[in-house]
């Protein structure tokens, strides 16, 4: 008989809750879930409605609710450190995501020494021993090698790890690496692929205690104290190469870039890069790609020169959630009495949002960006768009409009000078409804006391949007939004003389985006 659907778009899930469900289902099975396991097997374990396919899409989306989990943050942030993109069942499976038991992690980390000193002679002359990759921070540059033993403990790890090339010396000797990096973290990593296994973490305490022993026995080597012959000639590190030279192995192909063959001992790097570049990896490709109108070889070659690539910044991009773009055309809907049949004006539209929410409620809307990859996007939605930056066009180009919807650039007062301009292309009676940052609120500058001069002579209302709704855009910054009804363009632009010549402009305050 049918059951309801544990997992639906009203119940709202935890990390915990979804780790419950697979314990049940371990429990009865005696075996954590797969992607297969069926609605069947799962109801014979206690849980009804919901199948490992059902588990598997809750997890890659993000849905219900799991997004703003904090145990799901972090365990997607995990994911992202090993290489991976998505959170799926067998990863949070507790034997393949098995951690190095703390008292192991601290001998672990105990028996690593510099290779050249009297210990790491000592050491390489007593055990197999695999190389350590340390920080490329200045205050951890010994010019040296470190290693570690190939323990018991370690060949347990790797056994229950599930690294590929399984976990006998030999293997682990030639075959794997550990990782130390920053924040504390330990990972095993291939030599010759890409890939990784999360060890485990140690305290700040104990990653400096550990920096400030390898910067002592450099100093002992310096000084000549580990020049006692090795009992065995130490396997050579691998050669590292920089950033720059790393990304300068990657090619274009098919407009999207390709990973070399060879492991990088910066990809973590590499990827929060390309992310911000935005670029999306592709696992079974090894490829990063992009959106229709990036140019990615002009990426790579940024990159590789030593830029930080961020469109999304250099556009002032950061879409409208949904559900404020839907607020901000019903508010039009209520100025006007409806949007159908009406002329509607979005300025630099991004990918579309705020023309969307209108359109759905009739509305016929023009839509004007600048930034090519938008255009582009807008395009393929159905609009005609006008490419420009939209401080350039004029009412005498495209006419007025019965109402103008908007989010437009924040930066360094932006959105005080388009929200401007906007009541140009407004007919009079017409309506605005704009998104804008809070800063002019509290600033002292003369924009914006002129600005809440002006706005003390217009119908207008103002709504504050909390700090955290723009998250999935990219910023976790408050916003306002201003709601102006009847119009009148002429008497604006009177009450409203303030002209920010550019010496003056190098003074106002300056809105920086808090990036996530």
């Amino acid at each position: 008989m049918p059951t309801t659907p544990y997992i639906t778009p009203d119940r709202r899930l935890t990390l915990d809750s979804i780790l419950g469900m697979c314990q049940e289902f371990k429990s009865h099975h005696g075996a954590w879930p797969r992607v297969t396991a069926s609605a069947e097997d799962f109801a014979a374990a206690g849980v009804q409605g919901v199948s490992g396919a059902d588990i598997e899409r809750a997890l890659r989306t993000q849905s219900n609710g799991l997004a703003d989990d904090p145990d799901f943050a972090e365990m997607r942030s995990l994911v992202f450190l090993r290489g991976g993109w998505d959170v799926n069942i067998s990863f949070i499976d507790p034997e393949y995501c098995k951690r190095m038991p703390d008292e192991q992690l601290a001998r672990l980390v105990d028996s690593l020494h510099l290779e050249g000193s009297q210990q790491g002679l000592e050491l390489a002359g007593s055990t197999s021993t695999t190389w350590v990759d340390l920080p490329l921070e200045a205050d951890w540059r010994t010019g040296h090698s470190a290693r570690v033993p190939v323990t018991d403990e370690l060949i347990a790890y790797v056994g229950l790890s599930g690294l590929i090339y399984g976990n006998d010396v030999a293997t682990i000797r030639d075959r794997y690496y550990l990782q130390v990096i920053p924040n504390g973290r330990l990972y095993m990593k291939y030599s010759t692929i890409l890939g990784s296994r999360y060890v485990g973490t140690i305290s700040p305490e104990k990653l400096e205690d550990l920096r400030q022993r390898l910067v002592g026995q450099a100093e002992e080597i310096r000084a000549g104290a580990g020049t006692a012959p090795a009992a065995k000639k130490a396997v050579p590190a691998p050669v590292l190469l920089t950033l720059a030279k790393e990304l300068a192995l990657m090619t274009v192909v098919d407009g999207k870039l390709q990973l070399p063959k060879q492991q990088l001992a910066h990809y973590d790097d590499i990827s929060r890069l390309m992310g911000k570049a935005g670029g999306r990896y592709v696992t079974g490709r090894k490829q990063f790609v992009f959106d229709a109108g990036i140019d990615c070889a002009d990426v790579l070659r940024r990159l590789v020169a030593g830029e930080t690539v961020n469109f999304q910044q250099e556009h002032q991009f950061f879409a409208t959630p949904e559900a404020e773009a839907i607020e901000a055309a019903k508010e039009l809907e209520k100025a006007l009495g409806t949007l159908r049949g009406k002329r509607i004006l979005e300025p630099s539209a991004g990918d579309g949002r705020l023309a969307n929410a209108a359109r759905q409620l009739g509305a016929e809307v023009v839509t004007i960006e600048a930034w090519n990859v938008n255009a582009i996007k807008l395009r393929a939605q159905g609009y005609d768009v006008i490419e420009r930056d939209f401080l350039s066009v004029t009412p005498a180009e495209i006419g007025t409009f019965d109402a103008v919807l908007a989010n437009p650039p924040w930066t360094k007062n932006q959105d005080i000078f388009h929200t401007m301009h906007m009541l140009k292309f407004v007919r009079p009676g017409g309506a605005l409804s704009v998104i804008m940052s809070p800063t002019w609120l509290e600033g002292r500058t003369k924009a914006h006391a002129q600005f809440k001069e002006f706005l003390d002579s217009q119908d207008v209302t103002l709504s504050h949007i909390e700090a955290g709704t723009f998250k999935e855009s990219g910023t976790n910054y408050p916003a306002v939004r201003l709601g102006f009804r009847d119009v009148n363009a002429p008497r604006a632009a009177e009450d409203f003389q303030y002209e920010c010549a550019p010496e003056a402009a190098a003074e106002e305050e300056e809105f920086a985006l808090t990036m996530q």
